[in-house]
């Protein structure tokens, strides 16, 4: 077996121990009496790395086999940080709540029972959101063997009806244009939006990079969907607006790109003065009502807009005023 540095493994009375050694100190990985193959120790010590690596040196170690312990495990595994950085932040939210409420719980004490009793009774998106940020934690625990049943195996949440984030209507993206002229950096965030179909995480990054043969490209940072977006005169109006040299489209005083959050908060005060309701995701429906409108089919704006499935598009595209808003989208400018 190869040698991993810091653990530590050793046969007393015919029982393995294992500890991450490190600094003079000696951490327990809660996993003693298995033997140094069983992928739950190499789990357990990548747990005990990270901590080390990226948490306060006081960090407190979660007692073995609690449920502590199981967010530890599985926050240092490729299934964690394979997802997007806003996912992460969302998620490491929740687990943080449910950590403090229960984190001294044995696993093998939480049943399926108790999480959908817990999450019944928080109810909503809230309830939905919960289970995705729980789910993976127990399934992993699951495939290591650490839990003989994996507590949320077929617990479903009810997702609410509701048409989700407002699709910006042609009223308001006119209410918009009217208050925010072009050459304000309200309205580039606007137009930008508009045209490209990104979400706020993918806007803050666009730059001239992305434009290669007619085509705006960029990988979305939520899905790792690639999105490639046909240059059109208006776009290409509204990237002209730009500095030919810069990390971004859209730059901050000091010259920096924003950070999605702050461009969010951007958006979110440009709108309410122009008396908009929809935010800048219902830009990212308008585009897709934009392109339904000009002809594209379905397949085509979903490659535009670097959605995961075709429903999602068909659902963007349900909506009244389609000429109106084609008409504004073109002439705007």
């Amino acid at each position: 077996m190869k040698k991993v540095p810091y653990l530590r493994s050793k046969l007393r009375r015919g029982r393995w121990f294992h500890t991450y050694r490190r600094a003079g100190q000696d951490i327990a990985l809660g996993v003693h009496g298995l033997h140094p193959t069983d992928p739950r120790v190499f789990a357990a010590y990548c747990a005990a790395h990270a901590r080390w690596e990226e948490s306060p040196p006081d960090t407190p170690t979660p007692k073995g086999g609690t449920f502590a312990w199981a967010v530890d495990v599985y926050q240092a595994s490729p299934q964690w940080s394979k997802l997007a950085k806003s996912t992460q932040k969302s998620r490491a939210s929740i687990i943080r709540r449910y950590v403090k409420a229960q984190g001294d719980r044995p696993l093998i004490e939480i049943r399926a029972e108790d999480m959908e009793a817990a999450l019944y009774s928080v109810g909503g998106f809230a309830a939905v959101n919960e289970l995705k940020a729980l789910k993976p934690i127990f399934a992993h625990a699951h495939k290591l063997r650490i839990i003989a049943t994996d507590p949320t195996r077929g617990l479903k949440m009810d997702r609410p009806e509701t048409e989700g984030f407002r699709t910006a209507d042609a009223d308001e993206i006119e209410a918009f244009q009217k208050r925010w002229p072009v050459g304000t950096v309200e309205r580039l965030v606007f137009d930008l939006a508009l045209y490209t179909g990104a979400a706020r995480v993918d806007l803050v990054q666009l730059g001239r990079r992305n434009i290669s043969g007619g085509v705006l490209t960029y990988r979305r940072q939520k899905s790792k969907v690639e999105a490639q977006v046909p240059v059109t005169a208006e776009l290409r109006a509204v990237m002209a607006r730009t500095a030919d040299i810069a990390p971004a489209f859209i730059l901050n005083r000091k010259g920096k790109p924003y950070t999605a959050e702050s461009i969010g908060n951007l958006f979110r005060k440009a709108a309410v003065a122009a008396g908009m309701y929809a935010r800048l995701h219902g830009l990212r429906k308008a585009f897709c009502v934009y392109w339904a409108e000009k002809g594209a089919t379905t397949h085509q704006i979903a490659a535009m807009a670097g959605h995961m499935t075709l429903g999602e598009v068909e659902r963007y595209t349900r909506a009244a005023d389609r000429l109106k808003m084609v008409k504004l989208l073109v002439e705007g400018t």
